[in-house]
């Protein structure tokens, strides 16, 4: 006794979900050549393949019917995903759930008395074993798949999955790449807002603060003028103070500016040994009232470098300041000379001391963010960001700051800055 189909089956088969009316893309033509080959390969003159996507399963593609037909066969493809494994269905004139199924017992709508007879289905399924559609093959004739039919179904329902997988994939990455695109525009925004508050900023500190090392100037001449040398230490104190914050100002806004990817290089050609004859000068002020030598030693033929002329001052002078910070009596020396790794050339910039030197524990962390590596009890003061800040500098630069130091007997860091 033949049993009737379940109401399930029967409503998708009166119901079944159209394939939205758009151009073919290169997924369905793909769904649609695997659909084709499946005819050709297990001899037989229907193919459908059905998506299965939070809902009751979707016609993707067909072979051996008009597009308008092939909704009328849904329902096979729906009964071999309830099946949830690969079928075979020799007869379907015998099987309970399709013996009267309209397409089974009356045949095709055309009215040409061809029947469906027999099936055979395979899962799509990802790599967790969920299915995601069907393979569904039908004949109207009774009959079996041999080994190598079998073997040929399954392979074109695993390239079929591997399609949909593929597609999926390349969904996420879209996805990805639309949330990238957002949080990059995101972080443009927070950086142009960024940029127009250290400018704003830089400008309300450096304000009052030049004013004040202005009135500290003046009342420094003042009291000299009128024999008041009693007020000049803490006049001085005053200025020492003001130039001080001025620099702590200076050396976060570069960091800021840095993290924020502001910085801007004016690269120009630089003649080299005026440039450290600059620095000479520039440090003298330094040097005044301290038991230290100052060398300062040129290669002939030092020549231009192409490079930001700011940036490079800023470096130098860092380097420079540090060296006669951290050296009592003794010796700060400016080298400068060429070098060339393999056909680049280099400008070497380095600047030694006799001071007090780093120990070899620390070396490492010479160049983080508000680093101090000497005891605070020494009381030398500084931010902990001026070697920090002028190694991106340098790297900025295309070059890099090395050192080598030893504990009580001074310290070399060297500036390699590329000639072009």
């Amino acid at each position: 006794m033949e049993l009737a189909p379940s109401p399930d089956l029967v409503a998708q088969r009166l119901v079944a979900p159209e394939r939205p009316a758009a151009a073919a893309s290169e997924r369905e033509q793909a769904f649609a050549d695997l659909a084709r080959l499946a005819t050709a390969v297990l001899g037989a003159p229907i193919a459908l393949i059905a998506l299965v996507d939070d809902g009751p399963p979707l016609l993707c593609a067909s072979a051996g019917l008009d597009r308008d037909d092939a909704s009328a066969y849904l329902s096979f493809c729906t009964f071999a995903i309830q099946r949830g494994e690969a079928c075979e269905l020799a007869d379907l004139d015998v099987e309970p759930q399709l013996a009267d199924h309209p397409l089974v017992a009356f045949g095709s709508p055309l009215g040409d008395g061809s029947r469906v007879r027999s099936l055979a289905a395979a899962p799509l399924c990802d790599r967790e074993g969920r299915t995601l559609g069907v393979l569904c093959v039908l004949d109207d004739v009774p009959r079996r798949l041999g080994e190598e039919q079998r073997r040929g179904l399954l392979a074109l329902a695993r390239q079929a999955a591997q399609r949909i997988e593929l597609d999926r994939r390349e969904r996420e990455l879209a996805e990805q790449r639309a949330a990238l695109a957002r949080a990059r525009a995101e972080a443009l925004t927070s950086a142009r807002a960024k940029d127009v508050f250290l400018a704003n900023m830089g400008h309300e500190l450096r304000t009052p603060l030049n004013a004040i090392l202005g009135c500290a100037e003046l009342l420094r001449e003042e009291a000299t003028a009128a024999g008041l040398g009693q007020l000049l230490p803490d006049i001085q104190t005053v200025d020492r103070s003001g130039r001080h914050l001025v620099a702590v100002i200076e050396d976060i806004l570069d960091l800021a500016r840095l993290e924020a990817g502001v910085p801007q290089l004016r690269r120009e050609p630089v003649a080299v040994a005026p440039l450290a004859e600059e620095m000479e000068a520039a440090v003298r002020p330094q040097l005044r009232g301290r038991p230290l030598r100052w060398r300062l030693a040129l290669e002939p033929g030092l020549g231009d470098i192409s490079t930001d002329a700011t940036k490079l001052r800023q470096i130098l002078l860092n380097l420079l300041s540090n060296a006669i910070k951290f050296t009592v009596g003794g010796e700060v020396e400016l080298a400068v000379r060429l070098v060339r790794e393999g056909d680049r050339e280099f400008v070497a910039f380095r600047v030694a001391d006799t001071g007090i030197g780093i120990a070899a524990d620390k070396l490492s962390l010479l160049f983080r963010d508000f680093s101090q590596v000497h005891d605070r009890r020494h009381n030398f003061g500084g931010t902990g960001l001026g070697l920090a800040i002028s190694r991106r500098f340098a790297r900025l630069l295309g070059g890099d700051i090395v050192v080598d130091s030893e504990l009580g007997r001074g310290s070399r860091f060297t500036l390699l800055l590329p000639r072009t």
